[in-house]
């Protein structure tokens, strides 16, 4: 007998082993939709990313509480999945939002020295 169940998991057949094969594409999946909801609404702020964050922490301790208290492989394969899809999409906001700030800063730095380069062409 197996001492740990996630091997027993790779091969099994039924919702569990399908969540276990396809968690990665799952998980990047959710977090592109949640993050183009967060840009679509606007959403880029800080605010969204300490709400997405929090919701993140409570799902990682959802599934800490499961992965203790319970012996179902699949509900240990949904909380995992969400608690990973909520820290994609807390990681994904968040790269946005710093890029945004980026293209900004960099917008303003062009614009000064396209500011400047008239300035020295009217002399």
């Amino acid at each position: 007998m197996l001492s740990d169940g996630s091997h027993a998991i790779e091969g099994s057949r039924g919702p569990t082993g399908w969540l276990y094969r396809h968690r990665l594409r799952i998980i990047l999946w959710v977090a592109v939709v949640e993050g183009l909801v967060a840009w679509a609404t606007h959403g880029l702020h800080i605010a969204t990313i300490v709400v997405l964050g929090v919701i993140a922490f409570a799902c990682l301790m959802l599934y800490r509480f499961t992965r203790e208290r319970t012996q179902s492989s699949f509900l240990h394969q949904l909380t995992w999945l969400l608690a990973a899809s909520q820290l994609g999409a807390t990681i994904l906001v968040a790269a946005g939002y710093i890029l945004i700030g980026a293209l900004i800063v960099l917008l303003v730095i062009f614009a000064l020295v396209a500011l400047g380069l008239l300035l020295l062409d009217h002399r």
